[in-house]
């Protein structure tokens, strides 16, 4: 009995995988033009970025086609070596369903304050606000995988100095 029970508890371990998806805003921008790079206190924001999630064993790094986005992740992509992968702002529901097949990983995305919260929304169901002035939040969302079913989890965090 002993055997099979904890034949049982093996399979659900190796059935089971979770992935974990940072969803963050671009840092503060330079000014408002189409395509802006980021402000010195936006450079010191990536830093933050970097500092915050150079040990969580991140997978894959995706930011948009803006340089703003691009230079929010770069320098968390030259720490741990992992290349960025440049995805369409305009295309969030098939870019979703994208980050959805990727399995057992870690993800950072880097988006805007529009499709951040649109992103999290369709991976959760859960509902976010990015305000035209926040920089400092980081959405990490799990999605657990096993025999028993999949269990999705938001926390809201920080990173940085605060807004």
């Amino acid at each position: 009995m002993h055997r099979i029970v904890s034949g049982l508890l093996m399979l659900c371990f190796l059935v089971s995988c979770t992935s974990n998806y940072y969803f963050v805003r671009h840092a503060e921008r330079a000014n408002n033009t189409a395509d802006t790079p980021l402000s010195l206190e936006g450079q010191q924001r990536a830093l933050a970025l970097r500092d915050s999630l150079k040990d969580k064993g991140i997978d894959h790094i995706f930011a948009t086609i803006y340089l703003r986005t691009q230079q929010t992740a770069i320098p968390l992509s030259e720490e741990i070596g992992i290349p960025l992968t440049i995805y369409h702002p305009d295309t969030t529901q098939q870019f979703v369903n994208r980050l959805k097949k990727i399995r057992k990983k870690d993800v950072l995305v880097v988006g805007h304050s529009n499709t951040v919260p649109e992103m999290v929304l369709l991976m959760t169901g859960d509902t976010v606000e990015v305000g035209h002035d926040d920089y400092d939040n980081l959405f990490k969302v799990s999605i657990s995988k096993s025999l028993f079913g999949t269990r999705t989890r938001l926390k809201k965090l920080h990173y940085g100095q605060p807004d």
